[in-house]
């Protein structure tokens, strides 16, 4: 090996390092009058269609949390709809596909790292609000506050972007010695794998973060429309009027990426979208929508991966943290079908929209990852297909035990069919094909085009659940 190559390759490796040990860094501050340090991570998911509206519904769950999580089940004001057709309720606590639901908050944890020296354990207060949201799970055990019917009751038909849902943790014990509940569940285990404080509530309830999630009738931050014929889409910031006047932000990060039913997967890197609040037109990118088929590949995922959690570090999180984020959606970020765009959400987005506030001296850091899901072409080929289609009559479903938990899963969109012992009609498998928000796009294109076709699909299935009372969104 030549000596220059040699030198050459030790000083990479030492960058490297370097930049290791700077991303595991000290977590715990050496001062006991040190603030306390607080990370945050979640996700917000949003479903263009190729205008650029949001689509409604989409609160489909495919990923529940343990058992053992917290919802809003106590406080449902149709208590007889919960009981008789328990399945509906399974979508993040919310009944499955609700109509005004344009925006998922997906598992934001919050961690703790006490300063070194500091008495422990030691108590604090947090809360959490989100605007044209309900907090509709979480753990340990909080309080929720939410809109109440006069009878004291909670009514799912009061969601609108001016309403504040809120989730507090009182007299909440950090530094303690408990491990959380027994689980195999990953989507509740990865974050676990961070070198944070525990922590127990007032009743007694242990884990390594806290946990919240729901459902908003909001604007995602970040708009993207398709244009010609396909070929490109453009991106712009809903925003702008957040900031001061004059002032300007930025999305550092954005990615575009299609998996294909074959697990290949292509990706590009966007630039960066600026944001000005000022009476110019709204600033945009324009970007390719579409791969060759040369792009796709099994490593682009890996690749992708590794920019993602590379950014998320230098947005302010740790390196176990980013991993934790990453490694928790798997399935739905990499491995799921589709064509998608993912990016760092503004900090001034997040603290607006979803506040949050701890109590005693801190530190925040806050990074959360936006996802839009936008419609692939398989996806139009899918429902301009089903829209002409000859349509079962939904005999088969019959013939299935009502109360299996395979049919709950089938008819909620949030698995395969696995063993149900039945020949699934042709129009079926194409709505199976549609992937995770099958249902918000069925029901999008029957409301957009009046198919008598899709209709009667809707209602032959058992559907009528996540049918669309109006199509207007946030």
């Amino acid at each position: 090996m030549p000596r220059t190559d040699f030198f050459d390759r030790r000083l990479v490796a030492g960058v490297v390092l370097l930049t290791s040990l700077m991303a595991t860094r000290e977590l715990f501050a050496e001062n006991e009058k040190a603030p306390l340090v607080v990370h945050e991570w979640g996700t917000f998911t949003a479903l263009d269609n190729e205008s650029g509206e949001q689509l409604l519904g989409i609160n489909v769950d495919t990923e529940p949390v343990p058992h053992f999580v917290h919802n809003l089940s106590p406080y449902i004001l149709n208590r007889e709809l919960l009981s008789s057709d328990h399945w509906v309720f399974r979508q993040k606590a919310v009944p499955r596909h609700h109509p005004s639901v344009s925006l998922r908050l997906e598992t934001p944890v919050i961690y703790f790292y006490p300063p070194k020296g500091k008495t422990l354990p030691f108590e604090v207060d947090v809360e959490v609000k989100f605007r044209g949201g309900w907090v509709t799970e979480f753990y340990p055990r909080a309080d929720v506050l939410f809109p109440k019917t006069d009878n004291g009751q909670f009514n799912f038909d009061d969601l609108f972007p001016n309403k504040i849902g809120h989730v507090a943790w009182r007299k909440l014990q950090v530094g303690t010695s408990d491990a959380g509940p027994s689980t195999n569940e990953h989507v509740w285990t990865a974050p676990r794998n961070v070198a944070a404080a525990n922590l127990t509530s007032c009743e007694g309830e242990h884990e390594k973060y806290l946990f919240y999630r729901g459902v908003a009738m909001q604007r995602s931050p970040l708009k993207i429309a398709t244009e010609g014929d396909g070929e490109s889409i453009v991106l712009s910031a809903t925003f702008q009027e957040l900031l001061p006047p004059g002032t300007q932000a930025v999305i550092p990060n954005l990615w575009l990426m299609e998996t294909r039913d074959d697990g290949m997967t292509a990706y590009r890197r966007l630039e960066s979208l600026p944001i000005v609040n000022d009476d110019r037109p709204r600033r945009c990118i324009t970007a390719a929508r579409r791969f060759r088929p040369a792009e796709f590949s099994i490593e682009n995922r890996s690749k992708l991966e590794t920019e993602m959690r590379e950014a998320i570090v230098a947005e302010g999180l740790f390196a176990d943290e980013a991993r934790a984020l990453l490694s928790t959606w798997q399935q739905a970020y990499f491995v799921s079908p589709g064509l998608r765009v993912f990016y760092t959400v503004p900090r001034i987005w997040t603290d607006h929209f979803l506040p949050l506030s701890v109590s005693g001296e801190t530190e925040i850091t806050r990074v959360m990852v936006g996802r839009v899901e936008l419609i692939s072409d398989r996806q139009r080929e899918l429902l301009n297909a089903l829209s002409v289609s000859k349509i079962s009559t939904g005999d088969w479903l019959a013939k299935i035990d009502a109360d299996s938990s395979e049919l709950s899963k089938l008819l909620s969109g949030s698995s395969d069919i696995g063993d149900l012992n039945a020949v699934i009609p042709a129009d079926f498998q194409m709505y199976r094909e549609l992937g995770r928000f099958r249902n918000a796009l069925v029901a999008a294109e029957a409301d957009a085009t009046g198919s008598t076709n899709l209709a009667a699909f809707i209602e032959n299935n058992q559907l009528q659940p996540f049918r669309l009372t109006s199509s207007h969104g946030p």
